[in-house]
């Protein structure tokens, strides 16, 4: 005698008459798709946590972490983990700072301060 519902032994039955593949296709993707949006930047954060920035790199007070980025990218080259830094001012409560990324081969924090880094170079017509 089976504890399932005669409903969900039903959709198993259907499913184990389709394609093996696409039934854990179904169950794997959702659970990859978490782990990678949700549990790679957490473990990130907790390895090289914006506090450790912060104190390495003397940061101001009002500057805080926006936002973390699994590939960081500078005008000095690409690294694996940054930090979007934002400033908090009387005019502007969120003024874009600048960011941060964390150097794994030689073991320390780049800084970039000033404007975003943009995608691509904006082209002239000469």
């Amino acid at each position: 005698m089976s504890v399932l519902p005669p409903e969900l032994r039903d959709w198993f039955a259907e499913w184990k008459r389709d394609n093996p593949f696409s039934f854990w296709v179904a169950i794997l993707l959702p659970w990859l798709s978490a782990v990678i949006t949700i549990g790679v930047p957490a473990t990130l954060m907790t390895a090289f946590p914006f506090s450790d920035a912060r104190r390495v790199l003397s940061l101001p007070p009002e500057v805080g972490a926006m936002a973390t980025r699994i590939t960081c990218k500078l005008p000095s080259g690409s690294y694996f983990f940054g930090y979007e830094l934002v400033a908090r001012t009387e005019t502007e409560p969120l003024k874009y700072f600048g960011r941060v990324c964390r150097d794994v081969v030689k073991g320390g924090w780049v800084l970039m301060k000033g404007d975003r880094p943009s995608v691509a170079a904006p082209r002239t017509n000469n």
